[in-house]
């Protein structure tokens, strides 16, 4: 019997949920409100969640790829996000997604009804309401969901314009205009970037300084090709055993980088000390930085109060007299909308034969901004085997790991676990995972000072946890043929067969065509004659663009 499976979103964590799917023999469906693929990588003009036009990804483009797609050539090494979005869309068209996926449509219920979900959808552009039913259901709409508006003292004595960035389209609104920036991460770096085409002054106001990392090391290659897959093993072994070393330990090297790349920071900016890495994000920071060396920008203390109609008053006692506009770049919420909250009915029926309604709300209650109430941050923590066996959260799980390819691998292990290679664990052991990780994540608040609204995303769980379960449940490999390399006979093996794949794998570029090397009748494995001239060709391009950067910093000196 086919099995029908839902896909709720069509960005990018939806796509390579949907084609998932399909390559494993379900019959799949994916819904998408707007009327385009590619989510919010698209740069919109409405007040839902986008890219900015000058928005450049954190990640390189030779590790923020999916697992068989790589990014063009062409491509710049970090992309931008028209490029992410283009990316996206040959990816759509290259596995025929597109005929799967229904544009212009909201989903407005998710309802259990006779072993198997319900979903009211609506045809935006008609109007036009049906429902269609499904044995499986993936919300695949991304982690973040409402604007987060920090309360500010006399706000309303503030007589220009107040938005956050969710509305900030067009610099040229602030052309000649003093604006002040709440907040300073990715979000104001590219709010400070689109302003310096039309804005006079940028201050960016924040609490408690910033990491700001540099995109490329020292040897010219972008900074995320460090993190072999042998120092990834290393690191995902010491946050299962030692968390607080490892924490220790990459703080202290990426301090070293920070300090290195962006010497000599003004004190009175307050970035250092910066918060700890372990609860707090740093910043791939080389294009704010032109505009802070620039004086076009200028990191100033929290905002106190605001004390006349341009006039704002600083937690350090400064007065900023000059202010035009006020723009919030504080993130937003992780929650999902209303109409995607699940449904079943009767207290642990999944028959529909009982009575009252109960929620799957990932965030139940009050506990938006809370860590999800799911296990792995991915299945619901329902008494009844068939519900936690079929509905799936994508998006709201993440570890330290740069790119798309760990939300693919998530798709890979819900996947798996549908279709019965991998089981999950029993409902005790699945509440039992989600209390130790909430006692882990507020251990580390306590532990390093996480301020509230932090970069310290509910999302985020233990790595090493995380990293040796994923890739177990989706069948990558990974572990299996080169964990424990010195005393792993498959590794060995590798090595003396093929001792140039072995050592690009383990020390080389880790880019994401290693989890499509091994077959292990798990997710789909590619060709290994062709994954092994992908793993090359990434490897070779790798070195390119590191010879390249070398060889423009000697013409630059």
């Amino acid at each position: 019997m086919v099995v029908r499976v839902a896909v709720i979103g069509a960005g990018g964590v939806g796509l390579s949920a949907t084609k998932t799917f399909l390559e494993d023999g379900f019959e799949v469906t994916t819904y998408e409100s707007r009327d385009y693929v590619g989510g919010l990588w698209k740069d919109s003009n409405d007040s839902t969640i986008s890219v900015h036009s000058t928005t450049i990804f954190n990640t390189s483009k030779y590790r923020a790829a999916l697992s068989d797609f790589p990014l063009a050539e062409t491509d710049d090494d970090y992309p931008t996000a028209a490029q992410l979005y283009n990316w996206l869309q040959r990816y759509a068209q290259h596995f025929n997604l597109l005929p799967r996926i229904k544009l212009g449509t909201k989903v407005l219920s998710i309802k259990r009804v006779d072993k198997q979900w319900a979903l009211e959808n609506q045809n935006i552009s008609t109007g036009e309401v049906s429902t269609e039913y499904f044995d499986k259901v993936c919300i695949a709409t991304g982690t973040f969901f409402t604007p987060k508006w920090p309360h500010i003292d006399g706000l309303e004595n503030f007589q220009g314009r107040v938005i956050h960035s969710i509305d900030y389209h067009q610099p040229e609104e602030f052309k000649d205009q003093n604006v002040l920036l709440i907040g300073i991460h990715a979000t104001a770096q590219d709010v400070t970037n689109s302003l310096s085409s039309s804005a006079k002054h940028v201050y960016l106001a924040h609490r408690s300084g910033l990491l700001l990392l540099p995109r490329y090391g020292d040897d010219g290659a972008t900074s995320d090709q460090a993190a072999s897959l042998k120092f990834t093993l290393f690191m995902a072994f010491m946050y299962r055993h030692f968390p607080l070393v490892i924490n220790w330990l990459l703080n202290k090297i990426l301090i070293g980088m920070s300090a290195k790349a962006f010497p000599d920071l003004p004190e009175e900016w307050g970035m250092r000390p910066a918060p700890h890495v372990a609860i707090a994000t740093p910043l791939m920071a080389d294009t704010l930085w032109t505009h802070l060396r620039s004086g076009f920008a200028e990191p100033v203390t929290a905002v106190k109060r605001v004390r006349g109609p341009k006039c704002v008053e600083l937690m350090s006692g400064r007065v900023v007299e000059d202010v035009d506009s006020i723009v919030y770049c504080t993130g937003y919420n992780t929650n999902i909308p209303e109409g995607l909250i699940p449904k079943t009915s009767g207290t642990g029926s999944s028959t529909g034969t009982g009575t009252g309604t109960e929620s799957l709300h990932p965030y139940p209650g009050d506990s938006a901004g809370q860590e999800p109430y799911l296990y792995r941050n991915i299945f619901p923590l329902h008494s009844d085997e068939a519900v936690r066996n079929s509905i799936a959260f994508l998006g709201h799980g993440a570890i330290i790991f740069p790119g798309l390819s760990q939300f693919e691998l998530n798709a890979m292990a819900i996947s798996q676990i549908w279709l019965g290679n991998s089981a999950l664990p029993s409902h005790h052991e699945m509440v039992s995972w989600y209390k130790r990780n909430k006692a882990e994540r507020q251990s580390n608040v306590t532990y390093y000072g996480a301020l509230e609204n932090s970069t310290y995303y509910p999302t985020f769980m233990n790595m090493g946890d995380h990293f040796k379960w994923v890739d177990d449940t989706a069948g990558t490999g990974v572990y299996r043929n080169l964990g424990t390399a010195w005393v792993n006979w498959r590794a060995w093996r590798l090595w003396w067969r093929d001792r140039e794949l072995y050592t690009l794998c383990m020390g080389g570029l880790l880019t994401p065509f290693v989890w499509r090397l091994f077959e292990t009748g798990k997710r789909r494995a590619m060709g290994w004659g062709e994954c092994r001239e992908m793993i090359l060709r990434q490897n070779w391009l790798a070195g390119e663009q590191k010879r390249r950067m070398l060889e423009l910093r000697r013409k630059v000196l």
